[in-house]
């Protein structure tokens, strides 16, 4: 055996060497994870609790080098739940088909089979039955909300009766509860009640200052309503014949007289309507004097103010004047003698007034 011979076979038992040692170490260290799995989560979490920029910068950078990988990875993940989920619909609506089939098929037979289902499951969890009972219901429910709503509104419009009953039964047995819970809410919202309270005081200072009557209104029952809203369409819908047409533009017009005539009336009646309704039979009539009189007294004091401003600048015009002047002012009985020249006078006099 040569040198080199000696020399190539010492090279390559090191390089073995060096490859059998880190595939020990690998399996070392694997078989180390594995059995300190939880060991090694935990302390990868402390250290990315501890580190979050550096988490930060290592995650933007192996985006950025690997960016079309993960934008790859990113649509066959988003392909493969597409499907997932198209065929999870598919599977559920192949049931629904079979399981109406099945029911139109023998309807009773179904019937008494989901009737024993019930039995056995409420014999074997009758906590269990009665929640799970209890979510279907509050899902159907929550789905079915805004009908179910309309269907109360509906019975509450054609009936109400039975709803006031209720509702004086329940106040006569927890009429402190109810006190309690409004004291509560009206705490938790005082700015909006104040507000709303504020509103309807402003309203309603109006109306009584307008002479206007009270608010009357009523509820109707769903015949009522439909009664008047036929009588309604029919009176507006109805077609005419040309006899009415005519006898429609044959009826006199109203003149400009009769009709200040009747807004007057109309004011005096509203008025009186404020008048009766309200405890104190003067307030109406008293509140339209003191606005009056309150009026007159801003115009007063608006012309008051307008002299006193031109008796200022009056004043201090006539200061100017005087201390301006080259001879004296003239008395306001001498009469002036009209100027003879054609030259124009000389200012040498000074400002006049």
């Amino acid at each position: 055996m040569t040198l080199s011979d000696s020399g190539a076979g010492a090279g390559g038992d090191k390089r073995f060497d060096d490859e059998e040692r880190r595939r020990r170490k690998r399996e070392i260290d694997r078989r180390y994870r594995q059995t300190h799995a939880d060991d090694e989560r935990e302390r990868k979490r402390q250290w990315k609790a501890r580190n979050p920029e550096k988490v930060k910068e290592y995650r933007d950078r192996f985006r950025t080098a690997h960016l079309e990988r993960i934008r790859r990875e990113n649509r066959e993940r988003e392909r493969r739940r597409a499907a997932k989920a198209r065929r999870a619909a598919a599977a559920a609506e192949r049931r629904r088909v079979k399981a109406r089939e099945r029911y139109a098929a023998d309807p009773k037979a179904n019937l008494e089979y989901q009737r024993k289902r019930r039995r056995a499951q409420r014999a074997a969890d009758p906590e269990g039955y009665r929640e799970a009972k209890k979510q279907r219901n509050k899902r159907w429910r929550d789905s079915h909300k805004d009908e179910q709503n309309a269907k109360l509104r509906a019975k509450h419009r054609d009936n109400p009766e039975i709803k006031r009953a209720a509702a004086e039964r329940y106040y006569a047995e927890h009429g402190d509860e109810v006190r309690e819970r409004r004291r509560a809410y009206y705490w938790a919202n005082r700015e909006k009640q104040l507000e709303k309270q504020r509103l309807w005081r402003a309203r309603e200072k109006r109306r009584r200052e307008l002479g206007l009557p009270p608010r009357r209104l009523h509820r109707l029952t769903a015949s009522e309503r439909a009664a008047n809203a036929s009588a309604a369409d029919e009176f507006f819908t109805r077609p005419r014949t040309p006899d009415e047409v005519k006898a429609i533009r044959r009826e006199p017009k109203t003149s400009a007289r009769e009709l200040a005539r009747w807004n007057r009336s109309s004011a005096r009646a509203r008025l009186a309507a404020g008048i009766d309704a309200d405890s104190d039979a003067i307030r109406p009539v008293m509140a339209s004097r003191r606005r009056e009189s309150e009026r007159e007294a801003a115009a007063r004091r608006k012309r008051e103010a307008a002299a006193a401003e031109a008796a200022r600048m009056d004043a201090i015009a006539r200061e100017i004047n005087d201390r301006l002047r080259h001879e004296p002012r003239r008395s306001p009985t001498t009469r002036r003698r009209p100027v003879r020249r054609a030259t124009p006078p000389s200012t040498s006099g000074g400002l006049s007034l």
